[in-house]
């Protein structure tokens, strides 16, 4: 059944699947920041609880421990892109490597998402007095 699948439509079809993870982290992300906002709100009406301000304290060494991780993992990752795409353009055309580099490209993408994301939350968090 899969003889006949042509490596471009697998191909294309990973990088639908990475830009999916791509879109499911943005909602993901949109919640969190729904969630920081809403602390935000209670810090200006005074209303912080300890509660409150001990998420904020874990959710900050939560993110900042992820954050260490996703860029430690982003960097190890790097030479591995570069690899699979020199053996892309080794074993196939140069046409046919670029179609393949796609998903490369789009896997880098969401690394660098993620590190963003990661990011963001810790400095938003940050700028609640606690």
């Amino acid at each position: 059944m899969f003889e006949n699948l042509p490596l471009e439509v697998v191909s294309n079809i990973l990088s639908i699947i990475v830009i999916g993870l791509i879109i499911v982290n943005f909602i993901n992300y949109k919640k969190k920041i729904a969630v920081i906002e809403g602390l935000y709100k209670l810090e200006e009406d005074k209303k912080l609880t300890p509660e409150d301000k001990d998420f904020i304290s874990s959710s900050i060494t939560e993110y900042e421990i992820l954050q260490a991780k996703q860029q430690g993992f982003n960097k190890l990752m790097y030479p591995a892109f570069i690899l699979i795409a020199g053996i892309f353009f080794i074993f196939f055309k140069v046409e046919e490597a670029m179609i393949h580099i796609n998903i490369l490209v789009v896997t880098y993408i969401y690394l660098y998402v993620k590190t963003i994301h990661y990011k963001n939350f810790i400095n938003l968090l940050r700028k609640i007095n606690i």
